[in-house]
């Protein structure tokens, strides 16, 4: 389902590094959470400093059901445009349309979830 969202990191000194997420916005949390489990913050950053010069992701940390292992994967998105969100407006803007913010915190891995 293309349910929009945001995906974000907090940083120890308040600033965020975030992206914009096209499909199951509403199915996001136990991704972010298994993620969290295999990999670190830093990665989860990283990946999202990535997507940002392809537009943001199109889906994140699926399993891939073609692959008999079920690893799971993300897909970026292939715009020409940067779109890089912050702490300036990570909560503010409409975002294409994200009905759904997630920010995890690089220090606890705590992840919070907000609605539109």
């Amino acid at each position: 389902m293309g349910t929009h969202a945001v995906l974000g990191v907090k940083m120890a000194d308040g600033s965020i590094t975030a992206c914009y997420v096209h499909y199951d916005g509403n199915t996001m949390r136990p991704r972010i959470e298994r993620f969290l489990n295999e990999q670190t913050t830093t990665c989860l950053a990283m990946l999202i400093t990535e997507s940002q010069s392809f537009g943001g992701m199109r889906s994140f940390h699926c399993p891939n059901y073609q692959d008999p292992m079920q690893i799971h994967y993300t897909e970026f998105l292939d715009d020409d445009e940067i779109y890089a969100i912050d702490e300036t407006n990570f909560y503010e803007e409409d975002h294409y349309g994200a009905r759904i913010w997630y920010l995890v915190d690089y220090e606890t891995e705590d992840i919070i979830k907000r609605t539109r």
